[in-house]
């Protein structure tokens, strides 16, 4: 059994959107409920809740002093934080019973180290991070304890079964056979293909098979024309000259109109 961890809180007047106020002051505005009582406005030191409550979580029973009718023991219920800066804004507080068994998310602490991981290059899966638990507020765990070490070969793996607890003081409510962690094999991306080479200059290519890159012809260049019967082609890298370039230089252009006359 578990001894519960007291904390000091005093009754809160500043409702509202004046808990701003509060949280200048260095208090942490809170709200105490359930067990078939009124819901209670609370407030509490800031720094030093924030203290504890790394050491305790939400399942350590706390005895919250301070209040009228004696002492109060409580679960943390739920801690509000400004999303920006992680800092406390809110706290609630649930009334609990000692002679009534409660509920709460109970998170798992991964211990040890898996071989699988550190022989044979396996990585962790982890799909359950907090089990729900059913036990009485002095019994409720911390945290659950999952060694590592048993996972020895790939596809090992950890069920909710095997959590090792106290069943005489706690009881998982989770299915017995849903997954907490598994050693799988690292996930290699495929290659993608390689593309397609465009042709060395000079090598055939099939007919209708040309290759991505592969620059077509242009429409009405003369590489486009079929080679007339019995030409010779032309040799690979020469300049082609269009056949009536020799015929123009030095020719004299026709003039409109009579003949020039002779000198």
């Amino acid at each position: 059994m578990a001894e519960a961890q007291k904390l000091s809180v005093r009754p809160r007047e500043v409702l509202g959107k004046k808990v701003n106020a509060l949280r200048r002051k260095g208090l942490l505005p809170g709200v105490v409920f359930g067990g078939h009582a009124d819901s209670t406005p609370v407030e509490t030191d800031q720094h030093a809740f924030e203290l504890s409550y790394r050491r305790w979580g939400n399942t350590t029973l706390l005895s919250l002093t301070g209040l009228d009718g004696g002492e109060v023991p409580a679960l943390v219920h739920d801690v509000s934080r400004d999303p920006v800066t992680g800092r406390m804004l809110h706290v609630d507080f649930a009334r609990v019973s000692l002679t009534e068994k409660t509920h709460a998310d109970v998170p798992l602490h991964f211990v040890k180290e898996s071989p699988a991981v550190r022989t044979l290059g396996a990585v962790l899966l982890h799909a359950r991070s907090e089990v729900s638990v059913e036990a009485y507020p002095q019994d409720m765990p911390r945290a659950i304890e999952v060694d590592l070490s048993g996972l020895l070969e790939i596809d090992d793996a950890i069920f909710v079964r095997d959590l090792v607890i106290d069943p005489s003081l706690i009881k998982i409510e989770n299915d017995p056979d849903e997954l907490v962690v598994k050693a799988v094999p690292v996930k290699v991306e495929e290659e993608k293909p390689a593309e397609i080479a465009a042709p060395v200059e000079g090598e055939a290519v099939p007919e209708g098979a040309e290759g991505e890159g592969a620059a077509p012809a242009a429409a009405g260049s003369e590489a486009a024309k079929p080679t007339a019967t019995g030409a010779k082609p032309a040799a690979a890298g020469a300049k082609a000259a269009p056949a009536a370039e020799g015929a123009a230089k030095g020719a004299a252009p026709k003039a409109s109109g009579a003949p020039p006359k002779k000198s």
